[in-house]
């Protein structure tokens, strides 16, 4: 997208962290960063884009370009700045910009200056996307801000109660679109085929924003694969309460997934608790992009407790041990389940982080009726 803005006689150009076009229609010579005054901006566009985006500045017969990243937390106001750094504040659009005031030069900046010239900021999303799933339960305002924006703009829409999923929702998923899910209850009570569609969008790699969600469980759980429940919600907590008593017990004993927010460095008591099963156990651990809704990658809890060692914050999904989710036994279920049309492929899939493997599904199912058409009809699909 566009912005136009115009040149003004105050711009110095000067800031070596910072470049900002801003609505106000005169600056102050003080106003280093400021490459431009006098803009108006599209509320609407900007909240739509997402991810790495490339960067272009134009005044006269002057062009710069470089690249940033947006913010996810970003607000739209009467200013949009980028900066170099990391920083994440509402009123920074992107960071990580590789372009900033300092970098125009003598010729440029003075084509900056002229109140005459118009100066064009485009920005161009340099991808790729990951699908962003926006959850809404029906009968509450409708979200606002950016993540509103996003809502009313969204690529196709989802009733987690209905029986099926439509194709649009589909080919957003495909895409890397933004898909408004609504939901008439709590999240556990989600329709068969939504709930494999969910399953289904983790694996794409989508990501999750439950509006009203403060915690960030519930889109965590999702972006894992799992279910909403069952599930142990552990809150916020630290390597000191990981480590204590009734927490160490929990994350030890529970046969469902456990979910809790915490410090990076906190997994390392984590997995001094689970001391020689460490290794056997998978978490999901936020997968480090910069982008709206929650996003994870699973790991073996040796190798996230070595790559997560500082102190930034994350909500994290303890997979059940090994085989630990039989103690609620779900055997008698699966055949009905397969009888009903649930293959068992997806039946593995939706309980493989729950510690149950593709090879005891099929060791429960046995003989039961549509076990073996499940599995002829995932293997011809995976011919085609």
């Amino acid at each position: 997208m566009k912005i136009q803005a115009r040149g003004h006689e105050n711009v110095r150009a000067t800031h070596a962290k910072t470049l900002e076009i801003t609505g106000e229609r005169d600056i102050t010579a003080r106003a280093t960063c400021v490459v431009g005054v006098d803009a108006a901006f599209d509320a609407r566009g900007l909240a739509l884009l997402r991810g790495p985006v490339a960067v272009r500045l134009t005044a006269g017969p002057h062009t710069a370009t470089g690249t940033a990243v947006v913010n996810p937390h970003h607000e739209v106001t009467d200013r949009l700045v980028l900066r170099r750094s990391e920083h994440a504040s509402p009123d920074t659009f992107a960071f990580r910009s590789t372009l900033v005031a300092s970098d125009l030069g003598a010729e440029f900046t003075a084509a900056l200056g002229d109140p005459a010239n118009e100066v064009t900021l485009t920005l161009t999303e340099s991808g790729p996307r990951q699908p962003l799933v926006l959850v809404h339960r029906r009968g509450l305002p409708e979200p606002g801000g950016r993540t509103g924006l996003l809502w009313r703009d969204a690529d196709a829409s989802l009733d987690l109660d209905a029986a099926r999923v439509p194709d649009a929702a589909r080919t957003a998923l495909a895409d890397g679109g933004v898909i408004a899910a609504t939901v008439s209850g709590p999240l556990d009570g989600v329709s068969q085929a939504a709930g494999a569609w969910l399953v289904e969008a983790a694996g794409h790699g989508a990501r999750f924003e439950v509006v009203g969600d403060a915690t960030g469980a519930l889109p965590a759980l999702l972006a894992a694969g799992l279910p909403a429940a069952p599930a142990v919600h552990l809150g916020r907590t630290d390597r000191r309460a990981l480590a204590a008593a009734p927490h160490a017990e929990l994350v030890r004993t529970a046969p469902v997934p456990v979910v809790f927010t915490a410090p990076g460095s906190a997994l390392g008591a984590l997995a001094e608790v689970l001391a020689g099963s460490a290794a056997e156990r998978r978490i999901a651990v936020p997968d480090g992009r910069p982008d709206l809704g929650h996003g994870v990658r699973w790991l073996p809890l040796p190798e996230a407790v070595a790559a997560l060692d500082g102190d930034e914050e994350g909500v994290f999904v303890l997979a059940a041990p090994e085989r630990g989710a039989w103690n609620v036994d779900l055997r008698p279920l699966l055949p009905v389940l397969v009888e009903q049309g649930v293959t068992a492929r997806t039946l593995s899939t939706v309980l493989r982080p729950l510690g149950i493997s593709r090879r005891d599904v099929y060791d429960a199912l046995g003989d039961a009726p549509g076990a073996r058409d499940g599995g002829e009809r995932d293997a011809g699909r995976r011919k085609k």
